[in-house]
């Protein structure tokens, strides 16, 4: 086990080098964890994932893990808690003076550098003047001890640099911070997304091989192509009318999109191809269990056509669809009122919330790869793709604008969802599947360590629910309000994520080994004295 000898020498670090917590974390940060940790995501969310334009499973994989490197921290600064990413026990734990959760605080913003390699200067800047944090980007010693450090099982031999370090630094969160971000993303380098695009798929062997150049992050490494589309190549067709749709005709097709609304159009690729059969998962394995729908494409585009036209004169519906097709604010929301409920009536500690957020994200970052799976198996077509096609048929529906109170007269040929169509395939629904997850994990984590869950969740996405299955029923609805999907899509993405919620609470669970977690910190706690 790596450092054997820290833990004989904790108590002369304890003695002589053990830092005050009240003392190195600054003035300027908040007194309150929980508000730190939130103003630490915020930043993130809006100036990374949001301002970039980040497609729903890239958003998944990275709040996954920023939420990693809480837990890593929470586990390294908790004794008797595992790692997350092997389940097996830490190398070292830090000592008794660093258990609070403001050290915590501190080791996660240093760790955010390493995981979101892209960010790192912008993470150092934002908490330098919003909270006078010393972080820096990647410490090239920390590196090299790191790399150097494969035998880990003692402070002699190739890790004795980086036990100098630790001990040099008194344990100080943002070393603990360094470490931390060098093992996650070692842990995660391999995970099957290709985030880095160090990998290509070559059509000539229809194998991956290594990019040499100009290499693109997240890029297909299965050598994905659409059908050819017998719309536009009728010699590949067999069907005898436009309403007919057999054979390529029921395949995904990318959709034309607006990129800037000055003429730079584009059309899609199908986003991440490749996660649903490479990419590592944490608490199932992804599987195919889905039998093919067999749309009537005709019959059921006819209510896809009728349920746009509801939305178009129905407020709520507008609301519910853009909100439920934003997953971060989803989660927001899902978050926001687990700490109305439980926060402010001291029963759930900031350590205990990280555990939560940690699980959460485990649950709906197994959910898109298991989705993904299913979607790259069925690869069906898109309302929009089948309602098009129909040309000059006048339908009487939602016409692009969505400040006009109602349906208009519109061509076919002009059809589009009350949204975006996101670039992937139709069948099954990423979203249904997602918020089952929440649900299922939210409810039943709250309710095993709380004794009940949230309730009233009113106000979010503009309807009233009355608890997190209401709230996941209309996250569903909200993809055929919107036009996006066929009806058959909504349950079956449900179906194939069921079960994601209890093993999430399961492997929380197996985290925290039945550890008690000291020095909990409860809103209204008083920040942390210097006592020098």
């Amino acid at each position: 086990m790596l450092f054997k000898q820290i833990l004989c020498l904790i108590a002369s670090v304890a003695t002589t080098a053990a830092y005050d917590i009240g003392c190195i974390y600054p003035e300027e940060a908040p007194d309150d964890p929980f508000l730190l940790r939130g103003m630490a995501a915020t930043n993130v969310v809006e100036e990374y994932f949001k301002a970039r334009g980040l497609e729903t499973p890239m958003v998944v994989r990275g709040t996954h893990i920023y939420t990693l490197c809480q837990v890593f921290c929470l586990a390294y600064h908790t004794p008797g808690f595992k790692d997350p990413l092997s389940r097996e026990p830490l190398p070292f734990t830090v000592p008794e003076f660093g258990h609070n959760a403001y050290s915590i605080n501190m080791c996660s913003a240093q760790c955010y550098v390493y995981a979101i390699p892209d960010y790192a200067q912008e993470i150092v800047d934002y908490h330098k003047s919003e909270n006078n944090f010393d972080l820096t980007l990647p410490r090239q010693d920390m590196i090299a001890a790191y790399a150097a450090c494969t035998e880990r099982d003692s402070c002699s031999g190739n890790c004795g640099a980086m036990c100098d370090i630790f001990f040099a630094d008194g344990f100080h969160p943002f070393t603990v911070g360094h470490w931390v971000g060098l093992e996650l993303m070692n842990g995660v380098k391999d995970d099957g997304w290709n985030a880095f695009g160090e990998e290509q798929y070559d059509v000539a062997t229809g194998e991956t091989v290594p990019c040499t150049g100009s290499c693109r992050t997240y890029q297909d490494t299965v050598g994905y192509v659409p059908q050819i589309d017998p719309r536009k190549f009728p010699e590949f067709s067999n069907d005898t009318s436009k309403y007919e749709c057999t054979g390529r005709c029921r395949r995904w097709q990318p959709l034309q999109e607006d990129v800037n609304g000055v003429g730079s159009l584009v059309h899609q690729e199908f986003v991440v191809p490749h996660i649903g059969p490479k990419a590592k998962t944490y608490l199932r394995n992804a599987t195919l269990s889905l039998e093919d729908p067999e749309y009537d494409l005709y019959t059921q585009s006819l209510q896809v056509i009728e349920e746009v036209k509801i939305t178009a004169g129905d407020d709520a519906r507008k609301v519910a669809v853009r909100f439920f097709d934003n997953k971060l604010e989803v989660r927001r929301s899902i978050q926001v009122r687990t700490r109305q409920e439980f926060q402010n009536s001291r029963e759930i500690s900031f350590q205990e919330y990280l555990l939560f957020l940690h699980g959460i994200s485990s649950a709906e970052y197994d959910g898109v790869i298991q989705a993904w799976y299913e979607k790259l198996e069925h690869d069906l077509v898109r309302p929009t793709t089948v309602i098009k096609h129909w040309g000059d048929d006048i339908l009487n529906t939602f016409g692009g604008d969505e400040t006009v109170d109602g349906p208009v007269d519109i061509a076919a040929r002009d059809f589009e969802a009350f949204i975006r169509v996101m670039p992937h395939g139709e069948f099954p629904s990423g979203s249904s599947c997602l918020c089952t997850t929440y649900m299922e994990f939210t409810d039943n984590y709250l309710t095993e360590e709380f004794g009940r869950t949230i309730t009233d969740l009113s106000d979010f996405g503009g309807g009233i629910y009355a608890n997190m299955t209401e709230f996941r029923d209309a996250c569903g609805a909200s993809r055929l309000w919107g036009g996006m999907h066929y009806p058959e899509a909504i349950p079956a993405g449900e179906e194939i994520c069921a079960g994601l919620g209890t093993l999430g609470v399961e492997y929380i669970r197996e985290i925290r080994n039945n550890s008690p977690i000291p020095n909990k910190w409860f809103a209204g706690d008083a920040r942390p004295v210097c006592n020098e």
